[in-house]
């Protein structure tokens, strides 16, 4: 990374939801942009996800962060953006998301600063725009997003999923350019090296002939929980239930009461399926399981099976689409989405120790192919040629 004494360049990053993988992707993405004279003012919802958040990234040189008024559950980006914007303190505005993204544009109307939307979702049926007059707001949302410098999908199946949707990208004048998630390969690899792959079998007692599976994804509907719960009764029903255990991090933002409850009301299930703390450094907890499931139903680009994968821990995931753009052409197993069935064949696969070889096997190639390095170049150069005087 190349450094200078000339004053940071300060960036504006709007986030909309500062939690799971867009948290993960700013706190990896950040602090390497820190190194080469970037500093950031980080703009989002006041509250306890955002309070988390800025205790992440206090330690970023120069940073700043801004929380906006909420009321209730609603609360609108763009006043407060618009009013950082007009003292011309920023170089450039980065949104996170298609709402940053929309409400960014919207505020920037008339004043011009460079601005880049990374998209970190993709737009399905449940997801969609909500309400009446949906395809005049699908419009509207097109029309802002697309006055945008450069929209950065982190997958190329996100990208190929947002044009289908919004039609106006591909007439605006912004550039479309996919910029692979990636993962801070060093951080993972030092924490986990100094992690005891014990201590979470002794904490729990688990026999240490049981497979160990781990679910860290948030606690809500797309990632897949109460697919796997399914999973699990489907291996109960088999025989096989006695061979693992589940270990589920739990999520302080999501469905926590309700899958916590329908484990306990399970006899069988509880039995088999522990809950721990909310995991903050998720490579303290990845060298002590044996498989790493993630069921989901869809994703941009998952970061989690990428650090699971540099530890040398197999991954039993989905052909889900972003998913399967991270788990193609590795050890992974990929059962066809939603299917509880097939999710238990594959676990029950990857309890096999050729499995944890191949994994193992891999290691080298995923800290290659994974490395935010990549990403973070892609962004410096995106970035200086937006800066670039004209």
């Amino acid at each position: 990374m190349r450094t200078n004494q000339t004053k940071p360049r300060r960036v504006l990053v709007v986030v909309a939801n500062p939690l799971g993988g867009v948290r993960t992707y700013l706190l990896y993405n950040c602090r390497r942009l820190a190194e080469s004279n970037y500093a950031f003012t980080f703009l989002a919802p006041a509250g306890e996800a955002f309070d988390a958040f800025k205790n992440d990234v206090k330690s970023l040189p120069g940073v700043e962060c801004i929380g906006v008024p909420v009321r209730g559950r609603r609360y609108f980006l763009w006043p407060t953006i618009r009013r950082c914007l007009r003292t011309r303190r920023f170089s450039l505005v980065h949104s996170q998301g298609l709402r940053s993204g929309t409400e960014t544009a919207f505020a920037n109307l008339g004043l011009g600063l460079s601005h880049v939307i990374t998209l970190h979702d993709v737009i399905v049926p449940r997801n969609d725009v909500p309400g009446r007059l949906k395809w005049l707001k699908k419009r509207v949302i097109g029309r802002l997003a697309s006055r945008a410098d450069a929209i950065v999908p982190v997958s190329q199946d996100c990208a190929e999923n947002h044009l289908s949707h919004f039609s106006e990208l591909k007439r605006g004048r912004c550039r479309i350019q996919v910029i692979l998630n990636g993962v801070d390969v060093q951080q993972i690899t030092r924490v986990g090296d100094a992690v005891d792959r014990k201590a979470l079998r002794k904490k729990l007692r688990f026999a240490d002939d049981v497979t160990i599976l781990g679910f860290f994804g948030r606690f809500m509907p797309q990632k897949g929980f109460l697919l796997l719960l399914q999973a699990l009764r489907e291996l109960i029903r088999s025989g096989h239930g006695d061979r693992v255990r589940l270990v589920a991090a739990k999520d302080p933002h999501g469905y926590r009461g309700e899958y916590i409850r329908e484990v306990a009301q399970d006899p069988l299930l509880s039995t088999i399926v522990r809950f721990i703390a909310p995991v903050t450094e998720i490579a303290t907890v990845l060298p002590q399981i044996d498989i790493l499931v993630t069921p989901s139903l869809w994703e941009a680009c998952p970061l989690l099976p990428m650090e699971a994968m540099i530890l040398g821990i197999p991954v039993v995931g989905s052909d889900a689409i972003g998913l399967r753009e991270v788990l193609r052409d590795t050890p992974s197993l990929a059962p066809p989405a939603g299917d509880s069935q097939a999710l238990a064949s594959a676990i029950l696969e990857a309890t096999d120790a050729s499995h944890r070889q191949l994994a193992e096997r891999y290691v080298n190639t995923a800290r290659t192919e994974f490395d935010v390095t990549r990403s973070v170049q892609s962004l410096l150069l995106l970035f200086d040629e937006l800066l670039r005087p004209k």
